[in-house]
């Protein structure tokens, strides 16, 4: 069985990677994460698929689904991880903590916040607990936990690799 500790670190690792990826857009300095924040440019979207899905005046739903995408692996490993939490409370981390991402945006002044992105996030972590929940029900969860964590931390691997070579590489 998968260690409750390591389902855990999972959880909190890919919960700091998303606040570094969605407020920090993978910054390596903390000297360009201060000039972003001497500037602070806040934008303000609450029409939902409004303005975000037009770019350079074309419709851009990459951005919206990589939103849901980026969100799944986080459902996914609240299914795992916090075996005690029932359901709608997991779904209300979820809008929580999408809803922590798009405040800290707009009070930062780091990023545009927007209600279509609070959606999408939320949406993305939705369907990562009900993949989970629909595994379940064909792979015994001791199994699924402890194959979902090998994945997880191999491509967690991987990324760390990738991250690290970016880092020396702009160094």
């Amino acid at each position: 069985m998968v260690s409750k500790k390591l389902k855990q670190l999972l959880l909190v690792v890919y919960v700091l990677l998303l606040i570094w990826i969605l407020l920090f857009k993978l910054s390596f300095s903390f000297a360009d994460v201060a000039e972003s924040l001497k500037h602070p440019m806040r934008s303000l979207n609450l029409i939902p698929f409004q303005e975000s899905v037009i770019v350079n005046g074309k419709i851009a739903l990459n951005e919206i689904f990589l939103n849901a995408i980026v969100f799944m692996p986080l459902g996914v490993l609240l299914g795992i991880s916090v075996k005690g939490l029932s359901f709608i409370r997991k779904l209300a981390f979820l809008l929580l903590f999408s809803l922590f991402i798009e405040g800290m945006q707009f009070i930062l002044g780091i990023g545009a916040t927007d209600v279509t992105d609070l959606i999408m996030n939320f949406s993305g972590g939705f369907l990562g607990l009900c993949l989970y929940q629909g595994l379940k029900q064909v792979i015994p969860e001791s199994k699924l936990d402890k194959r979902l964590i090998i994945i997880g931390t191999v491509i967690g691997i991987v990324c760390l690799g990738m991250v690290l070579l970016l880092f020396f590489v702009n160094r």
